[in-house]
């Protein structure tokens, strides 16, 4: 009866290695829009002797003026956000127990600003701020 149990314990575990697939990365590329915007990326995997291509597109995440302010990366147990140039924002975690008082709730949101110098940087400048710095009267 011991080596019925451990021979199918045996055949158990080599069904289970066969069935999972080891995956090696071999390069990521992004993909972006015609506006420029990261949208996803496609990442180049080698498994079992093949060369696979797997693709992840984002979803748009929008303003209250409906344009698009960053991107959202699907992972489990909640979201990835990507600012439009391809930089990791935040992430949304799906937190379940605030879902029995409040059904419709999408999770904690959590976005990492850049420190001030970065967010600077980032600013748009205008072409009055220019001429202001520049000296040039209108």
């Amino acid at each position: 009866m011991k080596t019925l149990k451990t021979i199918l314990l045996a055949l158990a575990l080599a069904a289970g290695g066969c069935s999972t697939l080891e995956h090696e990365p071999l390069g990521k590329q992004t993909l972006k829009n015609s506006q420029g915007h990261v949208i996803g990326y496609k990442e180049r995997l080698k498994a079992d002797g093949e060369e696979l291509d797997r693709v992840t597109l984002f979803t748009p995440r929008l303003s209250e003026r409906g344009t698009v302010v960053a991107y959202e990366e699907r992972i489990k147990g909640g979201v990835v956000l990507w600012d439009l140039n391809g930089k990791r924002i935040g992430s949304r975690y799906v937190d379940l127990r605030s879902r029995g008082s409040n059904a419709q709730n999408s999770g904690l949101t959590i976005v990492f600003m850049p420190r001030e110098a970065e967010y600077l940087a980032l600013r748009q400048v205008t072409i009055e701020e220019v001429k202001q710095h520049l000296g040039i009267q209108n």
